[in-house]
């Protein structure tokens, strides 16, 4: 048997499904598809980061759920520390959803309503995380839900076994229609 030697051959744009594995024999070259690294990987790079956004999320609800017992210095010191945890919460799932889409695809308007729709909801989960500050222990409903969504959207969009599994229209209009209602109901609950 003749002696194989392979070598990859990427195509240019990085949508292509298939790599071709080239094998030069004496007689020839034999093209074969191959799956491309984005097909067959598990999303390591979203895992790594839901690692870190798990912990930034249980931080962020161990400081809602507390009540400082002391005046208005612990006071401001649980409201500046729920400001730095969920804006670095929310720094990650941003870069959650970028990797998301790079690795994976999502529909055009969910791209584009996220970058509206991830800010406001930053913003709502701080004014949830005060709420529960200011005896309102039912706001820490939002603060449970809005992070794991943003994160299970990251997924859903770098992950081809989850889109074969949850269609892209109807997946994108529920997460982020739960997204935008959560969002406006605390700025409206606040108020």
């Amino acid at each position: 048997m003749a002696n194989h030697k392979g070598s990859l051959l990427l195509g240019k744009r990085a949508d292509f499904r298939y790599s071709l594995l080239v094998l030069r024999e004496p007689t020839g070259v034999v093209a074969m598809p191959m799956p491309s690294p984005t097909q067959r990987s598990r999303p390591i790079g979203l895992l790594v980061l839901l690692a870190v956004a798990g912990v930034l999320y249980a931080l962020m609800l161990a400081n809602a759920l507390t009540q400082p017992s002391g005046g208005g210095e612990a006071s401001l010191e649980t409201a500046i520390e729920g400001l730095f945890l969920t804006a670095g919460l929310w720094i990650v799932l941003t870069i959650m959803i970028v990797v998301g889409a790079v690795m994976g695809s999502m529909p055009g308007w969910a791209g584009g309503l996220a970058g509206i729709l991830i800010p406001a909801s930053g913003v709502a989960n701080f004014t949830a995380v005060d709420m529960c500050s200011r005896h309102m222990p039912w706001a820490i409903v939002v603060p449970v839900l809005l992070a794991p969504l943003i994160a299970f959207y990251a997924f859903w969009a770098g992950w081809p076994k989850l889109h074969a599994a949850l269609p892209a229209e109807r997946t994108s209009i529920a997460v982020w229609a739960s997204i935008f209602v959560l969002s406006v109901a605390t700025f409206v609950l606040a108020a």
